[in-house]
């Protein structure tokens, strides 16, 4: 069931619990026995079809998983047998080729036909085949398993013809969903025109709530890199200047120079006589 039809099937449920709830109010004001019938009717068809639709869907999925089963048990543990002994001692009759296994990738209808020859063509020879080595009921477990698998591929058919129906229902019960939302909208609008609360009520409940995607969120807007701007209105950016590269520059080593020994006399005052 696509979005919009489960949109319009939810509204019709909300209508029929908000009729519900509010009876006794509505069937003294505005008459809804004709309308409300039509309703119920729609919401039943719609919920078969739908019922039908995903049932239908999924036996179809199951039969095709079960007929590639079938197929290799098929190939593998029926065909194989047949086509090994016949290449073996069976290259000179008619029957050669329809005893040769079929391509692999042969399947549906074109396989039951591929099979259903061999087993005509091995019944032909079914002394040989017993002779060497298969049972005596090879040809009825042969035929059994072909059935099984004709029988899966005709109700693949039936669940995809069903869920054909039940599509082609739903599109048609979406438009009368659509009507009978209508039509009880112009019966309800105007008898409601007093009761601000039931007119909302009413608003909520026939509203078609298609679910919208996620929202993509807006792209984060570039950081660009702020340079340090030296204080004051319209200031330029100063650019720092580039370092200079240091140079260390060895002290040199300087040789104490040598005192003179005037320098070096200390001078003492004389000492009186006594």
């Amino acid at each position: 069931m696509r979005s919009l039809q489960n949109a319009v099937l939810a509204a019709l449920k909300r209508v029929q619990l908000f009729l519900d709830d509010n009876a006794a109010v509505l069937a003294a004001i505005v008459d809804l026995t004709a309308a409300r019938k039509r309703l119920d009717a729609v919401v039943a068809s719609f919920t078969s079809h739908a019922y039908d639709q995903d049932a239908s869907d999924r036996g179809a999925k199951g039969e095709t998983a079960k007929q590639r089963q079938l197929r290799v048990k098929l190939r593998g543990q029926r065909m194989a047998p047949i086509a090994l002994i016949a290449r073996k001692n069976l290259r000179t009759t008619p029957e050669f080729a329809a005893l040769q296994m079929p391509k692999p990738t042969v399947s549906g209808e074109a396989f039951i036909a591929s099979g259903k020859a061999m087993a005509d063509a091995a019944t032909i020879h079914k002394d040989t085949f017993i002779e060497h080595g298969l049972p005596s009921t090879f040809l009825d477990d042969f035929k059994a398993a072909i059935t099984s698998l004709d029988s899966s591929i005709s109700d693949r058919e039936q669940n995809y013809n069903r869920r054909l129906a039940a599509t082609k229902g739903l599109d048609e019960r979406e438009k009368q969903g659509r009507l009978v939302l209508s039509v009880l909208d112009s019966l309800l609008e105007p008898a409601l025109v007093d009761n601000d609360a039931l007119t909302r009520g009413w608003q909520g409940a026939r509203l078609i709530r298609r679910r919208t995607g996620p929202t993509a969120a807006a792209p984060a807007a570039p950081t660009t890199p702020t340079t340090p701007t030296t204080p004051g209105a319209g200031a330029s950016p100063v650019t720092p200047a580039p370092a200079t590269p240091t140079t260390t520059t060895t002290p040199t080593q300087t040789t104490p120079t040598e005192t003179t020994s005037a320098e070096t006399t200390s001078t003492t005052p004389p000492v009186a006589a006594a």
